[in-house]
């Protein structure tokens, strides 16, 4: 365990490559005017897709063709880019960012050092790109796996997608499905790139121990080939039929039970298990999930800056995960309103009654064969 926050070299080294103008590249001369414009301004731009193939492949088959279709769908789309798309780069202040991320988040020290060593690797050799392995964040359900990727994403500045393998059940939902099909389409991890037009996104790929379904259709299939640098950058979509360039994505997956994920895909990761928060530090937990709730809501500014000691200490001997943390806490707040006038104009405080403790919070099994 350690911190880059006394690292003044590092972090200078980071704040020369990042703020520097670099030349764009000669591909983009031969663009539009407005795409001239557009790609001046990016930082490390790459050939995602083959805009010239993509064209070719709507030229060659007739206007009802499916294939033809999510080609000029997807072109469309691009427009603006011509296939190439730029790359979030690494933050000036990104090991500050990271040290936040740990107050905020105190149980996933040991994931914020694998990205701070990640981190130290892009910016070691010049490019400053955001570019991490492969990660695979176990623990209990309910610990902040997925809050925790939304933050990263957020600090990165870069896309985010989030893949539920809760609910997949086939593999086209990754890979695409053919467009010889009446509803072939593209799927989620060409779709990311697509939309978010950055070519190093963070794709979470949600509940990974939870894919299910018909093995004909495997929905880890294609990940065996997507995990691997180079396998990914000539990734086949069964929607599109050419090649798209996926080397680039950050892969994130979250899991339950890794022993439910086939070995082959977990080999393909870095695996770091998160602990449930101890109560020490559910205080700092606490505080981050009402500073967001007061944030995010449009009434959020009606009530006081801290939650009252007697709210924190009942809060965190119930022992409710931190998934159900806000929920709960916007809860009660209407009860606090309830409380009083709707027209008072003095801050609202959260009261401990306020926030009620239910029996469905216990993560306790019940015995068989009670009533309860």
């Amino acid at each position: 365990m350690y911190s880059h926050r006394n690292n003044l070299e590092l972090r200078n080294y980071v704040r020369e490559i990042t703020d520097s103008n670099r030349p764009v590249k000669k591909h983009f001369q031969k663009h539009s005017q407005k795409s001239k414009v557009m790609c001046s301004s990016l930082h490390q731009a790459l050939m995602i897709f083959d805009i010239a193939k993509m064209n070719d492949v709507v030229e060659k088959h007739g206007s009802r063709s499916n294939l033809a279709k999510n080609h000029k769908r997807y072109i469309d789309y691009l427009s603006d880019t011509q296939g190439y798309l730029q790359q979030a780069m690494v933050p000036v202040n990104v090991f500050k960012l990271l040290d936040e991320l740990a107050i905020d988040f105190p149980n996933f020290n040991e994931v914020i050092d694998y990205y701070r060593e990640q981190i130290a690797l892009a910016v070691f050799c010049a490019k400053g790109v955001f570019n991490a392995q492969p990660l695979l964040i176990t623990g209990k359900a309910g610990v902040g796996k997925t809050a925790f990727c939304h933050r990263l994403a957020k600090i990165m500045d870069t896309f985010f997608s989030l893949i539920s393998f809760s609910s997949m059940s086939a593999g086209f939902i990754l890979g695409g499905m053919s467009s010889s099909w009446a509803d072939g389409k593209p799927g989620k991890v060409v779709e990311s790139l697509v939309t978010g037009h950055y070519a190093n996104p963070i794709i979470v790929l949600d509940e990974i121990d939870k894919a299910g379904g018909d093995n004909r259709y495997d929905p880890l299939g294609c990940l065996y080939q997507l995990l691997e640098k180079e396998t990914a950058a000539k990734f086949v979509d069964e929607g599109l039929e050419t090649a798209t360039d996926c080397s680039h994505i950050n892969w994130v997956a979250t899991a339950n039970y890794m022993e439910k994920i086939p070995e082959p895909i977990v080999s393909r990761f870095a695996v770091i298990e998160v602990q449930p928060p101890k109560s020490e530090q559910m205080h700092n937990i606490l505080k981050s999930i009402y500073a967001n709730v007061k944030k995010d809501q449009v009434w959020g500014n009606r009530f006081k800056a801290q939650l009252e000691p007697e709210v924190v200490d009942k809060i965190i001997d119930s022992q409710i995960s931190p998934r159900l943390i806000q929920r709960e806490l916007i809860r009660a707040c209407g009860r606090a309103v309830l409380r009083q006038s709707i027209f008072e104009r003095e801050s609202v405080a959260i009261e401990a009654k306020d926030f009620v403790i239910k029996n469905s919070f216990s993560e306790k099994k019940r015995p068989i064969g009670f009533v309860y």
